[in-house]
């Protein structure tokens, strides 16, 4: 398994200097750079930095997906400018979290705001997929958005979009969160990233603890061997990233 740590760019010479395999940095950060400053990130990556292989935040929270706030060419214009950097930067797979931004509306009706996620997702992999990038739905809990809160939502909405290029997102912080049991992955069967923090304070995994176990068991059980991301909070990110590096390593190898 490859690790990663959500970082901004800026902290490329940490992760690399503690190992990791990659960096996962917010899409929404790389889109806003001026085009000098994007140069500039471009020739540090050539210099040897570690791989901007995972990103994450599609979306500023000033872009609406649903409702009459929402603007497709406005959308298609966003993406296909990110996507276009997400790829220069060596970037293969995107995470469709932005709670606030894919929020269903409070004068929808679910059935409606579902409809409009599923074509906008399918809108979203259709574009992802001319620039080589495969996008994982990620489940975020019910603090952070009001639809697909748990893996199993998120796998029907993988499946009402049916595309090869959109896929799904394990993260253990918002399973537990949403007290969804850990063994869901193993129904669930084909993960295509995975991101991992403690529950409570979204703390990096320095030790094992029986959900970060089981949270590896199962993506065990289902021949698991991708990617996985440290999305946390620290106050000594150097230290504990370090710590939690080794820890799922000696996990999961």
């Amino acid at each position: 398994m490859n690790y990663g740590l959500c970082a901004p760019l800026e902290h490329l010479d940490l992760v690399k200097r503690l190992g990791f395999d990659y960096i996962e940095c917010a899409v929404s950060s790389i889109a806003a750079y001026s085009d000098g400053e994007f140069e500039k990130i471009l020739a540090t990556l050539a210099a040897g930095s570690p791989r901007v292989e995972r990103v994450n935040v599609l979306f500023p929270q000033t872009i609406n997906l649903i409702g009459a706030a929402a603007d497709q060419p406005t959308i298609d214009g966003y993406l296909e400018k990110a996507f276009a950097r997400v790829r220069a930067l060596g970037g293969t797979l995107a995470v469709f979290g932005s709670g606030r931004s894919r929020a269903i509306p409070k004068a929808y009706t679910l059935r409606r705001g579902y409809a409009e996620l599923i074509s906008v997702t399918k809108r979203i992999g259709e574009i992802a997929a001319g620039y080589g990038i495969t996008i994982a739905i990620e489940p975020l809990n019910r603090e952070e958005t009001n639809c697909v809160n748990s893996l199993n939502e998120g796998a029907m909405l993988e499946a009402a979009v049916g595309l090869d290029t959109v896929g799904l997102l394990a993260d253990l912080y918002h399973m537990t969160r949403e007290h969804e049991p850990i063994d869901t992955i193993t129904a669930v069967k084909t993960i295509s990233h995975t991101h991992i923090a403690l529950p409570g304070g979204r703390g990096y995994p320095l030790v094992k603890t029986r959900e970060v176990e089981d949270f590896f068991a199962a993506l065990k059980t289902i021949g698991y061997s991708g990617t996985m991301s440290i999305e946390g909070t620290t106050a000594d990110i150097e230290h504990d990233a370090a710590q939690a590096l080794e820890v799922l390593r000696s996990l999961g190898g």
